[in-house]
């Protein structure tokens, strides 16, 4: 990460071609291409519009992807998209989330359109926001998106929403039973949990969604009350989830609740349970199109059938968060606490200063 940050800023500052310094405000100001032709897309009735992008896609025969759902999640993902589209040669990368948005960054800042959409968390979008290195891009795909994840679509089009993924707060269900496990954020902290709750190290999407839903001033209390109760900090979602299902500590916090379901649905006899009661913190992913994009059509393309039945199904399969159709396991009651746009820097050291004085050293 170190290395790449160093290469995008050398970039910035040494890079010329042609006579020309790249710097943010000469390039990313100015309107492109295929901004325009998605414009134009846009004025288009819909059956026209899609054979449009289809059939020039199949002219381009090529998409360049930066996929940030890994592993064999993403893998059969792309399977499915190049067996639906077998004209098209799907180039796909797999990397995290605030690496994609780095590796976008230094790729236009040298010039070199390489990548045509990324996939990737809203919560990480800042860096390509602030560089509009997103195409706007209009789509009726969009109207797809239930009610209740229509407020994580951007009102501006510079990107896509297509599936979403939780936090929640999970119990080990031979240790503690229903009547016993918490039933809200702010039983995590009751002393009867003492050393008995596990947090991974400091993880911004979750304390940024925590502000979002405390407040300032009750997640310093909170964050205060949570350090004095001897929290377990381990690294790694699944490793703490194995060890909580193991018999180690009966409660996770912070968890992805869609790999209990997962094993609950291979083994019914797996003592795993959720605080259903409590609200589940909520990141949006969402594709953007590169607004140098060499392949328009066949990004657009792409980004529409992420929002099809095809794709979404498949979301639903493996227990991830599709956002067309109804969740896979979810009660339609649960309340749901998410950031709708990245959040700003300053929120961002500050929640990182109030996680880092609580829960100490072993904590980042």
């Amino acid at each position: 990460m170190k290395s790449l940050r160093s290469l995008i800023f050398s970039i910035v500052f040494a890079i010329v071609t042609p006579g020309v310094l790249f710097t943010t405000n000469q390039v990313w100001s100015q309107p492109t291409a295929v901004e325009k032709l998605y414009a134009d897309l846009a004025k288009l009735p819909t059956d026209e519009r899609t054979k449009r992008i289809e059939a020039e896609a199949r002219k381009e025969g090529t998409l360049t992807l930066i996929n940030t759902i890994r592993g064999k999640l993403g893998q059969d993902h792309d399977k499915i998209f190049r067996t639906r589209y077998p004209w098209l040669k799907l180039e796909s990368s797999e990397m995290g989330s605030q690496d994609a948005a780095e590796r976008l960054y230094a790729e236009e800042t040298a010039g070199r359109h390489l990548t045509d959409t990324v996939g990737m968390s809203v919560l990480d979008l800042s860096l390509i926001l602030d560089k509009t290195l997103s195409a706007v891009y209009p789509t009726p795909a969009t109207q797809k998106l239930l009610k209740q994840y229509q407020k994580y679509q951007d009102p501006k089009n510079r990107w896509t929403l297509w599936y979403w993924s939780e936090h929640g707060i999970v119990y080990n269900t031979k240790l503690i039973g229903p009547a016993d496990a918490p039933k809200s954020w702010d039983d995590v902290c009751k002393p009867k949990y003492k050393g008995q709750i596990s947090f991974d190290p400091e993880e911004i999407r979750f304390l940024t969604n925590l502000y979002k839903m405390m407040g300032d001033e009750k997640l310093q209390k909170w964050l205060e009350c949570v350090g004095k109760n001897d929290p377990i900090i381990q690294r790694g979602h699944t490793t703490r989830l194995e060890l909580m299902l193991a018999g180690d500590h009966a409660i996770c916090v912070d968890q992805y609740i869609y790999q209990g379901m997962l094993n609950k649905r291979k083994k019914p006899d797996t003592p795993f349970g959720v605080v259903w009661s409590a609200p589940i913190l909520a990141n949006g992913g969402c594709n953007i199109i590169n607004k140098n994009t060499p392949h328009p059509y066949a990004a657009a393309l792409y980004n529409d059938w992420t929002l099809s039945d095809e794709s979404q199904n498949y979301m639903a399969s493996v227990f991830r968060g599709p956002v067309t159709i109804k969740h896979p396991y979810m009660p339609e009651d649960v309340v749901l606490i998410g950031e709708e746009a990245p959040t700003s820097l300053e929120i961002i050291e500050r929640v990182s200063k109030y996680w880092r004085k609580a829960m100490g050293p072993r904590s980042y």
